[in-house]
């Protein structure tokens, strides 16, 4: 990565699931955040990290002073944007108050934000036992009407900071799961519209030009579709999909990391075919035992009953940074990239520092992909 002005935006995806939510609340007592399932988590094998101890302590996200923190250190490890998990389900915010009481309340945070509408059925996994079916909390997918009501709380409410994030002057919004879109809007030609209506509300208010990125669900039908809808990228949430379900609980990193790079190119070559932006994905680990009750034995099945990725040390991580690095060295018009995840600790991917490697996962990623303040 030679010419620094080229270098992608590193966007850090935020999970917002650590402050009391009046929606949940509802469901699972007062004040219940998914700290709960961290403290409860056991060893599943030997040598296994569990429970996971978060060096920051048990921290309440809306609380201003931590959030200050996370964007100080987030920037200082050169992270240019955190994508936000965004929860809107009948047509109200679900998991929203950091962001909307407290990260837009900042003045000048360091790093900026963009939407990654989570369009998925939000089911109780809180945690997941053997004993009954999981509750469907809230469906995802949404109908028209949802779906202009969505688009109007997004272009008043955020579109309009000065702190979203573009990227080559486009407001960045990603939609986690197109076949919950699909579904929800009636098929391909009714939800290609339905996006083409937020490009014109984006663009009327002054907001637009949007960048709509995709990040999953499009395999039912193929990655055509996502031309056909009019997306401008695509890629990956993390690297769950490549974790083999047949050979036991434990997955080496190094070789989840081989996966990972080999699907980087073969997804280049599917996004060049369609004329799309390829936004390739750099994982951190994967550790879902703690949204599977403790009681219950970890069979890998489906998630978030999935394997445990082991090894993944900073110097491993550093490894998988770097191969990304040499990855977009040959392809100078990326524009971006992210990072799984910020803190997602209950999936055991976080670059949060823990009580075992501290910051030793942000200094791994800047060494790979300094920020532009450390180019030459």
């Amino acid at each position: 990565m030679t010419d620094p002005a080229r270098r992608p935006d590193v966007a850090a995806i935020y999970f917002p699931s650590w402050h009391a939510d009046p929606r949940r609340d509802e469901k699972l007592g007062p004040g219940w955040t998914e700290w709960e399932l961290i403290r409860a988590g056991r060893p599943r094998f030997p040598g296994h990290y569990q429970p996971i101890v978060p060096q920051w302590g048990y921290l309440d996200e809306t609380e201003p002073a931590n959030m200050r923190r996370s964007l100080q250190v987030a920037g200082r490890y050169g992270i240019d944007a955190f994508l936000w998990d965004w929860y809107f389900y009948d047509g109200d915010d679900f998991l929203n108050r950091p962001l909307d009481e407290t990260y837009l309340a900042l003045d000048e945070p360091e790093v900026k934000f963009a939407l990654m509408w989570a369009n998925h059925t939000w089911i109780d996994v809180f945690p997941l036992t053997s004993k009954k079916e999981p509750e469907v909390w809230f469906p995802g997918a949404v109908d028209l009407a949802q779906f202009r009501r969505l688009v109007a709380v997004v272009v008043e409410r955020y579109l309009s900071s000065p702190y979203y994030w573009r990227v080559d002057g486009a407001a960045w919004f990603t939609v986690f799961h197109i076949q919950e879109l699909l579904d929800g809007l009636g098929g391909v030609e009714a939800a290609a519209a339905a996006l083409t209506e937020f490009r014109a509300a984006a663009e009327a208010a002054g907001v637009g030009p949007l960048h709509l990125n995709a990040m999953g669900g499009w395999q039912q039908q193929g990655i055509e579709v996502l031309a056909a809808l009019g997306f401008d990228s695509f890629g990956p949430y993390n690297w769950s999909d490549l974790m083999p379900r047949d050979q036991g609980i434990e997955v080496d990193y190094a070789r989840w990391r081989a996966d990972a790079a080999a699907q980087w190119r073969a997804d280049q070559d599917a996004a060049d075919a369609l004329g799309l932006s390829y936004i390739p994905n750099l994982t951190m680990g994967w550790d879902s035992t703690t949204r599977v009750d403790q009681d219950d034995q970890n069979v890998p099945s489906s998630w978030p009953m999935l394997p445990v990725v082991t090894g993944n040390t900073p110097a491993e991580f550093g490894a998988a940074a770097a191969d990304l690095r040499a990855f977009l060295d040959s392809r100078p018009d990326c524009p971006a990239l992210t990072v799984n995840a910020w803190n997602e600790w209950t999936e055991g991917s976080y670059l949060e520092p823990d009580e075992r490697y501290g910051l030793g996962y942000l200094e791994a990623l800047h060494a790979a992909l300094p920020g532009r303040s450390d180019q030459p």
